[in-house]
């Protein structure tokens, strides 16, 4: 099989327009895989990094006639890199017709030199065709988007919008990735111990390698001024965090900032789950309705040793920490981050055509309760049988959630309108 080597064209044209005739080697980095069949190759650092085994790579170029001396190419190369089994990845970058840029890839192993077939990976202006590019629409790549809680849930929000081609994204988290985590997360084994943000940051970047991706590896109860300065700037937050306090307070934040904001959750082993949404001043904000008793007895999804040790007395025994500890299935969880990434689209889309306006028209409530199972809160549903008229199992159900005119936070300025 003839190796395969991608790169990113937007390097490749960076060469060519920073050496001109004056032929230079740039090293760079190469990640293989597949027994060396397949290379990613960059001359210069990724912004994420693949997970392939790494190897040397040099990139150059040809001048202006098309010509290369190789022979004094591999005598450079050989001077300065001992591959020790390991192959070298080599691009030759050119120009071709109509003045677009080229590239070739030769590949050095102790057999001797071999030619690669190369590929490009699109760049900036590329990215957002459905034919030949990575990411499905442009009309996003100026949204800014801030994404508190990297978990089971927050995590699959932010590929769905890095797909969707958001271009801004603040992630904030100051968890690490357990053990546990593994089963329901984006990431993998490979990211064990690693903060959530970072991990998930990289993540995003290899569905859109040219996203801006900032991460604050912050408690939310504890850095309010700073978060607050965050919210303030973006388009959208979206609030996946495991605990009320910090739900409470950020949305505050989204009231003082006239800003929109989603609140996904899960209950009990994610019997089910919720999501509403936050439009200030025109609608219930989030102590409305989790502070006016519209959803009493729902409780939170306790899913890490941290959450649990939080509300259990001191000394108890690990056992009891353990049965309380009981997540839901990915499965579970995937119905509710989906619908915050659909509501976070509609949101982001507003006066943009997108072809998000008819389920804008449909999206009416800003309250919608999901439910995996006919349990805990759920139990007394009726079967989901073959009718469509009452609320059931695998259903999404809007509820009709008005802004409580006692609210401590937003009832004394009902007869406000949004503010500019």
């Amino acid at each position: 099989m003839t190796p395969l080597v991608y790169v990113l064209e937007e390097q490749v044209r960076d060469l060519l327009s920073q050496t001109g005739d004056d032929v230079q080697l740039v090293d760079g980095v190469a990640f293989g895989f597949d027994d060396w069949t397949v290379f990613h190759a960059y001359t210069e650092k990724p912004s994420s990094t693949p997970s392939g085994y790494v190897c040397p790579c040099f990139a150059t170029h040809a001048d202006s006639a098309g010509f290369l001396d190789e022979e004094k190419l591999m005598m450079q190369i050989r001077r300065r890199v001992d591959p020790d089994g390991l192959p070298i990845v080599i691009l030759i970058a050119g120009t071709g017709a109509g003045s677009s840029p080229s590239c070739r890839a030769l590949i050095v192993t102790e057999k001797g030199v071999a030619g690669a077939d190369t590929r490009f990976v699109p760049r900036r202006s590329e990215l957002y065709s459905r034919n030949t590019g990575i990411l499905e629409t442009s009309a996003l790549a100026e949204k800014k988007v801030v994404i508190v809680g990297l978990g089971s849930g927050g995590s699959p929000i932010a590929l769905e919008l890095a797909r969707a081609g958001v271009g801004h994204f603040t992630l904030i988290d100051f968890d690490r990735l357990e053990l546990g985590n593994i089963s329901r997360h984006v990431c993998g084994v490979n990211d064990l111990g690693r903060y959530k943000t970072l991990a998930v940051r990289d993540q995003v970047l290899q569905k859109n390698p040219y996203a801006q991706v900032s991460t604050m590896e912050v408690n939310v109860n504890q850095a309010l001024s700073q978060v607050e300065d965050t919210v303030a700037a973006c388009d959208l937050l979206i609030v996946a965090s495991d605990n009320d306090q910090s739900r409470f307070n950020l949305n505050q934040m989204s009231l003082n900032n006239n800003k929109v904001a989603l609140y996904g959750r899960a209950i009990t082993r994610a019997a089910g789950g919720e999501v509403l949404r936050v439009r200030p001043w025109k609608g219930p904000c989030y102590n409305c309705v989790f502070s006016s008793g519209t959803v009493a007895g729902r409780e939170e999804e306790m899913s890490q040793k941290r959450q649990a040790l939080a509300v259990l007395p001191a000394y108890v025994e690990e056992d009891k920490i353990n049965a309380m500890i009981q997540v839901g299935l990915s499965s579970d969880i995937a119905p509710i981050a989906n619908m915050v990434a659909k509501m976070a689209l509609v949101e982001l889309s507003r006066g943009i055509e997108t072809g998000m306006t008819t389920v804008d028209e449909d999206l009416v409530s800003d309250f919608y309760v999901w439910a995996n199972r006919r349990e805990e809160a759920y139990a007394n549903w009726p079967r989901m049988g073959f009718k469509w008229t009452h609320p059931s199992i695998l259903r999404w159900y809007g509820a009709r959630v008005d802004r409580d005119p006692d609210c401590l936070v937003c009832g004394g300025h009902l007869e406000e309108e949004a503010k500019p």
